[in-house]
């Protein structure tokens, strides 16, 4: 008797289907011409064989929906910190940056954050040439010396405060939008000096008028400076980049699915 041909993955799924689909073991054998046994363990492979498939691509949409949600998280991080028009720490070296950018190669996204980046250097450049600035003026009073803030009460002018002060009149717009000074007795002999909340100055009572007219024509002085404009622009500039990076991120955020692929990805 010539040799029945091999049954095909094919063949069996098939078979199964018609099994399934409600046609007697006894009806389908006689009709393929195979014995009912084999016909039997051949549709038991194939429902091994699918529930197998079927495992298989469960673990992998598992591992696809775990790999999106780690692209999430990065992009939820990157929102979270480019509001204060920065990145989180460390975040260039976390493997997932590199992945987001194999899946984003040509996201509008990463020029935006590298400028977002020379801004700030840019930012932080204009704060040097401002403090620098601040102390060319004070050294120019000779009736106050300059201290470095410590905790100990010193006489002069206090450079912590000084700075905290004319960083906040630098953000103040419009300009010329002066601030309370405001005086804080430490003994019948000395006064403690606050200029917007910033400790400025600690000098002796009979000088205090004469230190608060320095300090209140100081912080005056701080926008009219070229760099008081030029802060603004690039703030105003930075701001701008920061919006539209958030937009592009909020696109990703809300669709939750990233294209292409990356070395990480589980197909």
């Amino acid at each position: 008797m010539p040799k029945k041909p091999l049954v095909k993955p094919s063949m069996r799924l098939e078979w199964l289907r018609r099994l399934e689909e409600g046609e007697p073991l006894y009806k389908l054998a006689k009709s393929v011409d195979f014995d009912v046994r084999t016909v039997k363990k051949q549709t038991e492979m194939a429902i091994e064989e699918r529930e197998g498939h079927e495992a298989r691509i469960g673990v992998l949409r598992q591992a696809l929906e775990k790999h999106y949600a780690d692209l999430l998280a990065l992009v939820d991080r990157l929102d979270s910190s480019v509001i204060h028009s920065s990145l989180p720490m460390g975040i260039r070296d976390d493997r997932m940056w590199g992945a987001l950018h194999e899946h984003l190669p040509r996201s509008p996204v990463w020029k935006l954050i590298d400028k977002m980046e020379s801004l700030g250097d840019d930012i932080r450049d204009i704060e040097k040439r401002d403090e620098q600035r601040l102390w060319e003026e004070v050294r120019k009073e000779n009736s106050f010396k300059l201290v470095s803030q410590s905790g100990i009460q010193d006489p002069g002018m206090y450079d912590k405060g000084l700075l905290g002060a004319m960083n906040y009149q630098l953000r103040q717009n419009p300009p010329f939008m002066l601030q309370d000074i405001t005086t804080s007795p430490i003994s019948d002999a000395m006064t403690t000096i606050y200029y917007a909340g910033c400790p400025c100055a600690v000098v002796p009572t009979g000088q205090m008028e004469k230190a608060k007219e320095f300090i209140i024509g100081l912080m005056a002085q701080v926008c009219q400076w070229p760099e008081y404009a030029e802060l603004h622009k690039t703030e105003s500039a930075r701001t701008k980049i920061t919006g539209e990076i958030r937009e592009e991120l909020a696109i990703l955020i809300f669709k939750r699915v990233f294209p292409g692929h990356c070395k990480y990805c589980p197909v």
